[in-house]
C-alpha cells in the first residue's frame, strides 16, 4: 500500500509511519520542516519511509505532495491525518489568532488533504482515510476549550465524510485516543499567550491545571504503540465502523460523561480541579 502520514516528526505520526513501513507498506512521512527528520530516520532505519516536505497549512505543498505520490505510484491507498496542535488555557485568555491557528491545523488542513486524495481514491474505487481525533472531541474539559473545539469539529466533518465516501469504495475512520505518552504533553504542548498572566483571574486555575497535566504525562499516559498499531490495523483492515476510542482513560472519561447526571459530572470535574 502507498500511505501518506502527516505530522511525522514525533509522536503518533512517527510511530504510524514506522509501523506501516515495518509491515511492508511504502510510507510518505510528512514533515513541516525536513531538517527535523533525524528522529524519524533513526526510527525507520532501512524501512521504506520517505520523509517529504509537508506543512499541512500550505495549500501548495498539500497538493504537490499528493500529486507527487500519484505521479510516482499511480495510486494512493491511505491517508493518515495526524498533524495537529494542542493549545491550553481558559477560553477567555485565548486570542483570536491563536484559535484560528488551531482550527487551521486541526480542521481545515485535514479537510483539504481529504479533498486532495479523494479524486484518486474514487477513481481507483478504494482507499482509507484515518483522521486522528481525540477523546477531547467527545468530552470537553476546562482549560482545553480551543483544542476541544477543533476536535469536536473534526468529529462532525469525519462523520459526514464517512457517509459520503463509502459509496465510492473509500473507507473513513476516526480514532479517538485518550492521553498517551507523546510530545503533545511535552515539547509540543503550548499555552495561550495570556494563560500564565499572574494578574489573570484564571491564574490559580491554570496553575492547578498545569500540575494535573504534568501528573497525567508522568503517571497515567499510556504507550503510544497501542495507537500506532490500531491505526495501521485500520489501514489494512477497515471494519466499517466510524469511531475507534483508544485507551483506558478515554473510556473512563466517556463513560463518566455519558452515564452520570450532568450536575454530578460537573461537580466531580470541579472537585478534581480544586485539589
Amino acid at each position: 500500500m502507498i500511505v501518506l502520514v502527516t505530522g511525522c516528526r514525533s509522536g503518533f505520526g512517527l510511530g504510524v509511519a514506522v509501523e506501516a513501513a515495518r509491515r511492508g507498506h511504502t510510507v510518505y512521512a510528512g514533515l513541516r520542516d525536513l531538517s527535523t527528520d533525524a528522529e524519524l530516520r533513526a526510527a525507520a532505519g532501512s524501512l521504506d519511509v520517505r520523509p517529504i516536505q509537508l506543512d499541512v497549512v500550505d495549500a501548495v505543498q498539500r497538493q504537490a505532495v499528493v500529486d507527487q505520490i500519484v505521479a510516482t505510484h499511480g495510486r494512493i491507498d491511505a491517508l493518515v491525518n495526524n498533524a495537529g496542535v494542542a493549545l491550553g488555557g481558559p477560553l477567555e485568555t485565548i486570542d483570536e489568532d491563536e484559535l484560528r491557528n488551531v482550527l487551521e491545523i486541526n480542521v481545515i488542513a485535514p479537510w483539504a488533504l481529504c479533498c486532495a486524495v479523494l479524486p484518486t481514491m474514487r477513481a481507483q474505487r478504494s482507499g482509507v482515510i484515518v483522521n486522528v481525533g481525540s477523546v477531547s472531541g467527545l468530552v470537553a474539559m476546562p482549560g482545553l476549550g480551543a483544542y476541544a473545539t477543533s476536535k469536536f469539529a473534526l468529529e462532525g466533518m469525519t462523520e459526514a465524510l464517512w457517509h459520503e465516501a463509502r459509496a465510492f469504495g473509500v473507507h473513513v475512520e476516526l480514532v479517538e485516543p485518550g492521553p498517551f505518552k507523546t510530545d503533545i504533553w511535552g515539547r509540543n504542548r503550548s499555552l495561550s499567550r495570556r494563560a500564565l498572566d499572574p494578574d489573570s483571574p484564571y491564574a490559580p486555575f491554570v496553575a492547578k491545571l498545569e500540575k494535573m497535566v504534568h501528573g497525567i504525562a508522568q503517571d497515567r499516559a499510556e504507550d503510544p504503540a497501542i495507537v500506532n498499531r490500531a491505526i495501521v490495523d485500520l489501514i489494512e483492515r477497515p471494519d466499517g465502523r466510524l469511531r475507534h476510542v483508544l485507551g483506558r482513560a478515554a473510556w473512563i472519561r466517556i463513560g463518566a460523561r455519558n452515564w452520570l447526571p450532568e450536575a454530578v459530572y460537573g461537580a466531580i470535574v470541579a472537585r478534581v480541579l480544586s485539589r
